[in-house]
């Protein structure tokens, strides 16, 4: 009996450590991070502050805050409002052309996120077949909206004569394809998972073409690097440990993806959750190359987005990805 008792207290002792936060509160170094908006592409930032990679890294994230646009996350962190912000890399070049001083830090999604979907009927076997077809995407100067762009171009159409091309805000892709009164819609996640619910079909997946393209990173600003160079190295290495996990336990990802997005049904979040992990739209580690970093900042430059050189090494600050994850503060 004596040593069934010594066997429950050792497991009840074992359970209390499991459950004690990695670090003490008072040692917690308090953050704000700022997005472009509210989005499953930003999953991998969602799961450290709820999985605890961030308080496992002596961080505390209260929020995430959605600032509706890039530009104006990036600005809270050059401000000092925020520590970190996500949004795709080029508005660091944005910034730095008015004087800002900021870096891409991290990969958050490090491939093309775009699918493009049709009603059962309609033929598509190659870029060829947008002839004569009616194409829903979301607003310039979108990701979707530049990679169908890119697409019809190449496939050596006319957006004019060739292919009726109507822009809606982002979202609302999929009505007039289910309505019948276009054949293809451009889109991201969820609506893609949404789409095919409905009976449309995938036709054509843009992260088989692009998969490595630095759709959003993690950003901050220089002085932060310079002044606390251990906290951006914790940052990302909590990032690191999210993306681990997601690959690692899905399920734990589709978890915190139901969470953040309560309103969506929970079949089309976990299916989004696993095709963008399948797809590598979530990557393996942290890393920003210069491969996915080039193709980024050529499809802008493309549509005239960018209008000047923007080169890796003056945008990404490659040496936190790089730096070995230390499995937290003790």
């Amino acid at each position: 009996m004596k040593s069934v008792s010594k066997l429950l207290s050792a497991i009840a002792l074992g359970t209390a450590l499991a459950h004690q936060p990695a670090v003490a509160a008072d040692k917690m170094d308090t953050i704000l991070v700022t997005e472009a908006f509210h989005s499953l592409l930003y999953l991998p930032v969602y799961v450290a502050k709820h999985e605890g990679h961030f308080r496992n890294h002596g961080l505390d994230v209260p929020v995430v805050r959605s600032a509706g646009s890039g530009p104006t996350a990036l600005a809270s962190v050059l401000a000092g409002e925020s520590q970190f912000s996500v949004h795709g890399p080029e508005h660091v070049g944005f910034a730095q052309e008015k004087g800002g001083k900021a870096k891409a830090i991290s990969a958050v999604a490090n491939s093309a996120p775009v699918w493009v979907l049709a009603r059962q009927e309609v033929e598509f076997s190659s870029p060829a077949d947008l002839k004569g077809k009616k194409v829903v995407v979301g607003l310039a100067p979108g990701t979707s909206n530049t990679l169908l762009k890119r697409m019809i171009a190449d496939a050596k159409l006319s957006p004019q004569t060739d292919v009726t091309v109507t822009e809606v805000q982002n979202g609302s892709e999929l009505g007039p394809v289910i309505a019948g009164r276009a054949d293809i819609a451009v889109a991201y996640q969820p609506q893609v998972e949404q789409g095919l619910s409905q009976g449309l079909k995938v036709i054509y997946e843009f992260p088989k073409d692009y998969p490595e393209y630095a759709f959003s990173t993690i950003n901050t600003s220089q002085q932060l690097i310079d002044s606390n160079p251990d906290l951006v190295k914790r940052f990302v290495s909590a990032i690191g440990d999210s993306l681990k996990m997601m690959h690692t336990s899905p399920e734990k990802a589709q978890a915190v993806a139901r969470k953040e997005f309560p309103s969506l049904d929970a079949a089309v979040v976990d299916t989004a959750v696993k095709r963008m992990l399948a797809n590598n739209v979530y990557p393996q580690g942290v890393e920003i190359t210069p491969k996915a970093f080039d193709n980024a900042i050529a499809m802008q430059k493309f549509v005239g987005n960018i209008k000047t050189d923007m080169v890796f090494a003056d945008i990404v600050e490659p040496r936190f990805s790089t730096m070995p994850i230390d499995g937290g503060v003790k």
